[in-house]
């Protein structure tokens, strides 16, 4: 079904967009790396955006107050009727589509969608409450999440660029004090990343490894994405990608050392 409800444009300022663009988004580790799902870039970023509207101290969800105006801005989307009209059916799919999210503690699959419900006005107001099911990984967490600024996710174009952002930041431990490993079979990136089932790993790096580094390499102040490989015979075993970016006092030494990559073909 296509909404077409607005009849007026209202800036509610509910946040300004600027502002809200340097909030947090913070979620619990297994969303990143255990959870499957097939989202779109638009759909990554406006959960990454009502995320960000969630408080440290908040004890359950609440309805999030925004509007299409901010929507808009937020995702750099030009304000007007259709691109309104796609947000809500977005937000739509968001409530259709299904999160699975592997407990390994619980040796539990949680089954749930990604928003419960979603009221439109006309003057432009959106609520969007998120599905109680999520609360264990996005309410009150003490450890195991990763935080990162909206503003890093939302400028991505690609699908794939968010999800491999993401789990860069999930395996750094340090916060970026020393070069941050993400280490994996290619199976493993297949799923992390949901590459097509059609996929071998040569298209894997093709067509969605190489381009969502080159992406992020460009985009993100923090990240020098490095791809590297260990095979067995002419078979990629393992693969790693590595964020050379080190902060602090290593960050003006130009002849950073790049940690060598291990043979794990002996």
């Amino acid at each position: 079904m296509t909404l077409n409800i607005w009849k007026n444009d209202r800036n509610f300022e509910v946040e300004k967009h600027k502002e809200q663009l340097q909030y947090y988004v913070v979620e619990h580790n297994d969303l990143i790396s255990k959870a499957r799902q097939d989202l779109t870039a638009r759909e990554l970023k406006i959960m990454d955006f009502v995320i960000s509207k969630i408080k440290p101290s908040d004890t359950n969800f609440t309805k999030v107050n925004t509007s299409m105006y901010e929507l808009s801005n937020v995702l750099d989307l030009k304000r007007n009727g259709k691109n309104y009209s796609d947000l809500a059916r977005n937000i739509g799919d968001l409530r259709k589509k299904e999160v699975l999210i592997y407990n390994k503690d619980r040796k539990s699959v949680t089954q749930t969608g990604w928003v419960s419900e979603a009221t439109y006005e006309e003057n432009g107001q959106v609520e969007i409450l998120l599905s109680s099911k999520l609360a264990p990984y996005l309410l009150d967490l003490k450890d195991n999440y990763t935080q990162y600024l909206l503003h890093d996710t939302v400028q991505l174009k690609s699908k794939y660029s968010i999800l491999l952002y993401k789990l860069i930041r999930e395996a750094d431990k340090d916060r970026g004090k020393n070069i941050v490993i993400l280490q994996g079979t290619p199976d493993d990136f297949m799923e992390w990343l949901g590459a097509p089932n059609s996929y071998d790993y040569g298209k894997l790096k093709d067509k969605i490894l190489t381009k969502a580094i080159e992406e992020i390499n460009l985009k993100i102040d923090d990240m020098d994405l490095e791809l590297l490989q260990a095979r067995r015979g002419r078979k990629v075993v393992l693969v790693e990608i590595h964020n050379n970016f080190i902060k602090q006092n290593n960050l003006i030494n130009k002849n950073i050392r790049k940690v060598p990559m291990h043979d794990w073909t002996k």
